[in-house]
């Protein structure tokens, strides 16, 4: 079986992490995520580990290096890996599937993970994944919905060859997963 690159996208609280942790546990995949990069930078200056700053930080490296640079160095990271698998998460804006789609041409598949706007909420404040995040009130979700890095996110995923719907139960999303890996490996 050739590699298979699973590119990730969907909106804060999707079930992306879902996702991602089912994918490790079931199939063996290995996770590479944009975030990671930032994160370590940030930590590396001293910087609070925030939404916001991952935003920021994103943002300048992008117009002082290059739209694709985050994408090209999760590429170059993804490279020395031996995995079956590989998740790639962390697309969010235009120009990020195409490195992509460059680099590993049909193996690559864009996945489109997506759920309610009032449940994703309620999902990132439980889970606390950034500094703050459990304190966010829903005016601040919103407000942060509509930054730069978070705008183009359902207009990509519908480009998506697959597309999940995290409306329900976590053994529904894995269902999901179980099905479209079924479909990759039988194309």
């Amino acid at each position: 079986m050739s590699k298979i690159v699973i590119g990730l996208i969907g909106e804060k609280g999707s079930g992306k992490g879902t996702v991602s942790d089912y994918l490790i546990e079931k199939y063996g995949a290995i996770h590479y995520g944009t975030s990671k990069i930032l994160r370590r930078t940030l930590e590396d200056l001293h910087v609070p580990v925030t939404r916001d700053n991952l935003v920021k930080l994103a943002l300048v490296l992008k117009e002082g290096y290059g739209p694709s640079i985050i994408i090209d160095s999760l590429i170059t990271d993804m490279e020395k890996n031996g995995s079956d698998i590989i998740i790639a998460d962390g697309i969010r804006m235009h120009g990020d599937v195409e490195p992509f789609r460059k680099k590993y041409k049909k193996n690559f598949f864009l996945v489109y993970v997506t759920a309610d706007l009032k449940l994703r909420y309620a999902r990132t404040k439980k889970r606390k994944e950034k500094d703050g995040e459990d304190k966010t009130t829903f005016e601040q979700f919103l407000e942060e919905e509509g930054k730069l890095t978070e705008v183009s996110i359902h207009e990509i995923g519908r480009s998506a060859e697959f597309k999940m719907d995290n409306n329900g139960t976590a053994e529904e999303l894995k269902a999901q997963v179980d099905k479209m890996i079924k479909k990759i490996k039988t194309r």
